[in-house]
């Protein structure tokens, strides 16, 4: 009954109208269209001869505190600490939290503090988790103006700091990001995990661009963001309660009518996953700290219009719409054969039209691309819908320790 001729020529007759109306609606199209008025505005200043005078930080107000929460990171915490400190604009202090790690986190922490004098090391008897370990350090520890907190694999460029503390001139700004993206994997997994994952790190760098214009970033990068000090005190340090933290505290600042901006040159690397499992876990933590983050704020968010509207509304139609289209004429081919073929056409034109803009080099990666665009549709569908259903049984929250194995594990109430 399902698949039978009038079904069908229904589906032919109004997936066009619903096909144009969904692109018009479209969160791409509203950042593409927001890239071309700024380009537009820019264009002309420029011929006008307008220049806009840019606010600069004083040398009091660059100060740099990093925060480094690690659990388990004897392999990278080393690095992650130099890369730190060896910057064009160093931090006045980095402070690591060994977060009651069982391997040798402890003993190359100690070997980076006798070549680092600014580095203070603070050890916890229990495991508590990144957002509870950044906040007490807030509580306890005096820090400079500005403040990033720092992922134990995550290594910044030489130049990061510099960047990255740029925005802050603005007094209306409270957090800055950067552009992190991922190292290459070894193995043929790896590579396929990472040529496929790289488009889309890069595709959301270019729409976190026109976000930030319209002040409407829906996630700043938790391995690498500056936070204005003040401001992270003020709201108690990394919230608890979802698995994005990083995310959470990026809706509270634009409810509370701060900026959030995004700096394309800073530039920090971290080490993803480099297994389907670990991918997996990953994805869906994102995934449903997006939706954890939606239950949490509801109404609040319409403080955050520009959020609200712009940015998660039409994202969240898109994800939906795309992620089942996605599965359904794959799975659905030969039953659909002719919308199914136009689909697959279009997004493969779009596809193209996106990894030449980003760099036509990753053409050759193509294959690599659907695979991992595939794995992520499903991961949002099964993270976005878990996390409902959750919701609807009764848990609220979702806060948890470094021990993510345990991602959909009940987690008592604070």
């Amino acid at each position: 009954m399902l698949f039978n001729m009038p079904f069908t020529l229904a589906i032919l007759k109004i997936a066009p109208m619903l096909a144009l109306l969904a692109i018009l609606l479209s969160s791409i199209v509203i950042d593409i269209l927001t890239l071309f008025i700024v380009f537009i505005g820019r264009t002309y200043m420029k011929l006008a001869g307008i220049k806009r005078k840019q606010p600069h930080l004083d040398q009091k107000e660059k100060r740099v505190s990093i925060i480094i929460p690690a659990y388990n990171e004897e392999n990278n915490i080393y690095q992650a600490i130099y890369n730190a400190f060896n910057q064009t604009l160093p931090p006045k202090q980095v402070i690591v939290i060994n977060d009651n790690s069982t391997d040798k986190t402890l003993r190359e922490c100690l070997r980076a503090q006798a070549k680092f004098k600014n580095l203070r090391i603070i050890s916890q008897r229990e495991n508590k988790g990144k957002a509870f370990n950044v906040s007490e350090v807030l509580k306890k520890i005096p820090l400079e103006k500005i403040t990033i907190v720092l992922d134990a694999d995550t290594f910044l460029t030489k130049r990061y700091i510099e960047k990255i503390v740029k925005p802050f001139a603005n007094k209306r700004v409270v957090i800055a990001t950067g552009t992190s993206l991922p190292i290459k994997h070894g193995g043929l997994l790896g590579r396929l995990i990472f040529h496929g994952s790289i488009f889309n790190y890069k595709f959301f760098c270019f729409r976190k661009r026109a976000q930030s214009y319209r002040n409407a970033v829906s996630v700043v990068t938790g391995d690498s963001g500056a936070y204005r000090t003040s401001f992270l005190k003020g709201v108690g340090g990394l919230p608890l309660g979802t698995q994005t933290e990083d995310m959470d505290v990026t809706w509270m600042a634009l409810e509370q009518g701060y900026c959030v901006i995004y700096q394309q040159d800073a530039i920090a690397r971290s080490k993803d996953a480099a297994t389907l499992k670990g991918h997996w876990k990953q994805l869906t933590r994102w995934y449903a700290g997006g939706v954890q983050c939606l239950l949490k704020h509801n109404i609040k968010l319409f403080q955050a219009k520009s959020l609200l509207f712009t940015t998660l509304i039409p994202s969240y139609v898109d994800s939906f719409l795309y992620s089942v289209s996605l599965l359904f004429f794959g799975g659905f081919f030969f039953f659909y054969p002719a919308i199914s073929l136009a689909f697959f056409t279009a997004d493969l034109l779009f596809t193209v039209i996106a990894i030449l803009y980003l760099g036509w080099r990753g053409l050759i990666f193509l294959p690599h691309v659907y695979v991992i665009k595939f794995i992520w549709s499903l991961a949002w569908l099964y993270a976005t819908f878990k996390t409902l259903f959750q919701y609807i049984f009764g848990k609220h929250y979702w806060g948890g320790t470094w021990k993510r194995d345990s991602f959909y594990k009940e987690n008592a109430n604070p």
